[in-house]
């Protein structure tokens, strides 16, 4: 009777056991990492994605809109005495310009130009005559620059300021210059530029006092 019993508890034993064991079977074991592994781990530098670049803000900027230094003006249409001269006037900076040697000519002068000095420095001297009256312009170009600008007529300074300007090495100066020193009119009306001379005004005759009265 006793060993039944013993039997009997023996085999209970034995099922549970089984059971435990077929229990943790389906389960899977955690492995506890040990403190050098987890040292390990810690000291390799984790590896971050790649990201996308992004564009910066000036490389969206299209070469087609920055602006344009080397843009010319838009150059208008010139009549010197009904002629239109080959090369137009131009506007620069609210100032209305002509260029000098062509206008001149159409004008009636004779141009003679002359430069001197280096390519870093060059003279230039535009000579205008006409009848008997000379107008020298003259300047030095240094650096792309125009300084030292003088013109005078018949040894006497021009009452304009001096200011000149080359564009395709056409020399351009303000209207103002050929009003002063040509005595010319010159029209602005806005497509065209109309340079005139003065009419010729009829000279009083003077009248002989028949009287015969001095004072």
């Amino acid at each position: 009777m006793h060993i039944q019993k013993r039997a009997l508890l023996a085999a209970g034993l034995i099922a549970g056991a089984a059971a435990l064991t077929g229990c943790t079977a389906q389960t899977k074991p955690v492995t506890t990492p040990t403190p050098m592994a987890m040292q390990q781990q810690t000291a390799q530098p984790a590896t971050a994605q790649p990201e996308t670049a992004q564009p910066s803000p000036q490389a969206t900027i299209s070469v087609s809109e920055a602006p344009d230094s080397d843009e010319s003006p838009a150059p208008l249409k010139l009549l010197v005495g009904g002629d239109e001269a080959d090369t137009g006037a131009i506007e620069e900076q609210d100032e209305l310009l002509l260029p000098l040697i062509e206008t001149a000519e159409k004008l009636g002068w004779k141009a003679e130009d002359e430069r001197s000095g280096e390519e870093t420095q060059e003279k230039r001297v535009i000579t205008l005559e006409k009848d008997d009256s000379r107008i020298t312009v003259s300047w030095t170009v240094s650096d792309n620059t125009a300084k030292n600008i003088s013109w005078q007529k018949d040894g006497l300074l021009i009452p304009v300021d001096a200011r000149l300007t080359t564009l395709d090495d056409v020399v351009y100066v303000p209207a103002a210059f050929f009003e002063e020193a040509m005595e010319v009119s010159v029209a602005n009306q806005q497509t065209n530029v109309i340079v005139s001379t003065p009419k010729p005004s009829d000279t009083p005759k003077l009248t002989e006092d028949s009287s015969g009265e001095n004072g």
